[in-house]
């Protein structure tokens, strides 16, 4: 499968991208447009429920399976097109949930050069960084983007649309998607801690931590302990989800001391991590990254506040401002 840092490279080449003065900030006209945008693509995606629609369409799955994202699935006449069409995005996305591929959102890419900035509903506050990089997806590469005039920059905006983000409708992690792919009703108390340790039992989120580690070059030679580390911490959370509650309809719920459970496996597996890898891996075990837009009050009272087990974020994410 192409990268889309190759594919946006090609599209850098053969359409011009929009150059606007720098934005001051998210109006609230703005997020009106936004929003308006977001309804609209959601209606127009529904057709797409069936992939094999979206593949007749001309959509091309590219990259991996994201615990906190699932499949991204690229039209690549759209992203050369550089337009935002709720009738045809550029991503749709993507994950197995009961046995079947499961339609969850969209999203829109656009390519930028060196500071250059873009015309585009919601922008900056609601886009994010993108490359082809394991790697830099996970953030293993931190920091502001290049800042070279020749330098193509590839922007993501998501809109989940069938499965509620508890960060919020834009935010490219949702942390619900792990309880979705195994059948459990999302805590109320989810954080990034908790849905992390709950990915490494579905959608072969154990192996995707793994090759994280290695792209970002800190899974080499001996991986006993790295591995040793994944795979207790898998099981801990696999001995949380057998004991969740009693079944609500057809779906499980979780008591509060296991979702605590998840969150402690989660801090165990990163103090093992550091041990494992050393300084080098600090980058990777950073707190999340600040949210897209304005989450809601409990969600950031729980991200990090006051000494939170720190996390492997997934996606790279730069904002430029004025």
């Amino acid at each position: 499968m192409m990268p889309l840092c190759a594919i946006a490279a090609v599209a850098m080449l053969l359409t011009p991208t929009a150059r606007t003065a720098p934005a001051a900030g998210l109006r609230q006209d703005d997020r009106a447009i936004l929003d308006s945008l977001a309804d609209e693509t959601a209606r127009r995606i529904s057709r797409f429920a069936d992939r094999r629609v979206a593949i007749a369409a001309g959509y091309r799955r590219i990259g991996t399976d994201f615990p906190s994202m699932g499949e991204h699935w690229l039209h690549p006449g759209a992203l050369l097109a550089q337009r935002i069409d709720a009738d045809r995005p550029t991503i749709l996305t993507y994950a197995v949930i009961d046995g079947r591929p499961t339609l969850l959102g969209a999203g829109y890419v656009i390519t930028t050069r060196g500071s250059d900035t873009a015309a585009v509903p919601g922008w900056p506050t609601y886009w994010h960084e993108h490359s082809g990089l394991l790697s830099d997806e996970s953030g293993a590469h931190l920091g502001a983007a290049q800042e070279s005039d020749s330098a193509t920059h590839v922007w993501v905006l998501h809109l989940w649309s069938a499965l509620p983000n508890p960060l919020g409708r834009y935010d490219s992690d949702n942390w619900a998607l792990p309880f979705a792919r195994a059948g459990i009703t999302p805590p109320a108390d989810l954080d990034v801690d908790v849905g992390r340790a709950l990915s490494l039992t579905v959608g072969a989120g154990d192996a995707y931590l793994q090759r994280v580690l290695t792209d970002a070059g800190l899974r080499a030679g001996d991986t006993r302990a790295i591995d040793s580390a994944i795979e207790d911490a898998r099981l801990a959370a696999v001995e949380v989800v057998a004991r969740t509650g009693e079944r609500t309809g057809e779906r499980r719920t979780m008591r509060a001391d296991d979702v605590q459970a998840l969150r402690d496996a989660w801090g165990v597996l990163a103090g093992r991590l550091r041990a494992a890898a050393g300084p080098a891996i600090e980058p990777l075990l950073a707190p999340p990254h600040a949210h897209h837009g304005d989450p809601p009050a409990a969600v950031r009272a729980r991200t990090c506040s006051g000494g939170c087990t720190p996390v492997l974020p997934l996606t790279r994410r730069v904002t430029r401002s004025s």
